[in-house]
């Protein structure tokens, strides 16, 4: 007998005006990092596309016709994997919606989504259903998940992949009989040589019933807490890694400076809304989240033009033009463990406060006094502090002018920033030891 996956008839009266639908790409992002899903699910922030997202859509798109219709449209990267691919044929389930009837549910909330190819071939011979999803990546060696990971709802290959695999236990009318299902992320190298890889993990249905109600629904309960936060700080950050995967989070500066900071340059940079066209996962990934006291953005306020004069005409030789030179107020300028003896100019300025003004944010947003001596129970624990200090440092450098930073080798703190700052200063001088 198949699993049951159904939820409890009351859930949905729990959940009424909150979270109106999820999908496996909002499962991933909550994984890897819940307040950075708030950002982008529940305050809807705009974030930026990647050329990487545009390759992968073309690929799938590709994908998607050749499955479909058998004509070979595969360009370079996808027709590396072409003999890794089922024969072309009308029984293929190509991009599968997860909402049909019946949707897969994860605490009463329906999913939408698609999957990219649900091959049912071996089902009633062997019992097997086997379920692909395509990844195109810049190299396939250091990027490829495992079959264990695949199996695993943990992590964040496996939590897709479950989520598809309960999917197709929902569906007993439409699979009778599946007792095994093969979870394959089908590789396509995009970078360097040309080359395909499948990565299988065959795991019986018992299990990913399992996974899904012991891994994957407590998630989506957190979920529905996390949504009901009114402030972005009242929900956990996951700082580390999470930070700087995929080219790094785009709400960084916000969850490190605080969200009611007036937005950097970099911020609003990163923050601007983008044409090209998502991924798969994210196409379906509509609006999701509707908070009671959800902000509305406020209009911005543009300075009027003002018509540029032409200069006043002069008399005899026009003057040479000045050679262009940047000035001295205008460069960062960093003396790590030793002092000017001469300066033309401001006086050197110490780090010290600025570093002590850095490590009271991201304290204040870690919810310690002191990142240091931060618990295993905190999101800066276990030395993530260092990679939230060093970002907090890049994301709001000091003002322009001339720094000292003495004594680094006793301050932890001092050296995470000067290690931080280096690349971004135009000038850094340290002293003979």
């Amino acid at each position: 007998m198949t699993p049951s996956l159904e939820a409890p008839s009351n859930s949905p009266s729990v959940i009424a005006g909150v979270i109106q639908r999820l999908s496996v790409s909002q499962l991933k992002k909550h994984k890897l990092c819940p307040r950075a899903w708030y950002f982008a699910k529940v305050l809807r922030l705009p974030e930026p596309s990647t050329g990487a997202q545009q390759v992968g859509t073309e690929g799938h798109a590709q994908l998607e016709h050749y499955l479909s219709t058998g004509e070979d449209v595969l360009g370079a990267f996808a027709k590396a994997g072409a003999h890794l691919l089922p024969t072309p044929g009308p029984d293929l389930l190509v991009e599968q919606p997860l909402d049909g009837a019946p949707p897969l549910t994860a605490g009463g909330i329906p999913f939408t989504g698609f999957i990219d190819l649900v091959d049912a071939r071996n089902l009633a011979t062997d019992g097997v259903l086997r379920i692909t999803d395509h990844k195109f990546t810049s190299n396939i060696a250091s990027n490829a998940a495992t079959p264990e990971q695949l199996a695993d709802a943990n992590t964040e290959p496996g939590l897709q992949m479950v989520g598809y695999g309960a999917w197709a236990l929902s569906q007993a009318e439409r699979f009778p009989g599946v007792r095994e299902l093969e979870l394959e992320h089908l590789y396509y190298q995009t970078r360097g040589q040309r080359l395909a890889a499948s990565v299988v993990a065959s795991v019986p249905v018992e299990h990913i019933a399992r996974e899904w109600r012991t891994k994957v629904e407590p998630q989506v309960e957190a979920m529905k807490t996390h949504a009901q936060a009114a402030r972005a700080s009242d929900v956990p950050a996951n700082y580390g890694p999470a930070c700087t995967k995929y080219g790094g989070c785009p709400f960084m500066a916000k969850c490190l400076t605080g969200e009611n900071k007036t937005m950097s340059l970099r911020d609003k940079l990163l923050s601007k809304p983008s044409e090209s066209v998502p991924t798969t996962d994210a196409a379906v990934d509509l609006p999701a989240v509707l908070p009671p006291d959800a902000p509305q953005p406020a209009p911005v306020q543009m300075a009027p033009e003002v018509a540029e004069q032409p200069a006043p005409k002069r008399r005899g030789r026009p003057r040479k033009a000045p050679e262009p030179a940047q000035a001295t107020s205008d460069l960062r300028v960093l003396f790590v463990d030793c002092v000017p003896t001469k300066h033309d100019g401001p006086r050197p300025e110490s780090l010290t406060g600025y570093v002590d003004d850095m490590h009271h944010k991201v304290a204040q947003a870690g919810g310690v006094d002191d990142v240091r001596f931060a618990g295993s129970d905190s999101p800066l624990g276990f030395g993530k502090w260092r990679g939230a200090l060093a970002m907090a440092a890049r994301v709001e450098l000091p003002p322009p002018g001339i720094y000292t930073a003495l004594g680094v080798a006793q301050s932890e703190l001092m050296q995470v920033i000067v290690e931080a700052l280096e690349p971004s200063f135009d000038v850094v001088v340290r002293g003979i030891r």
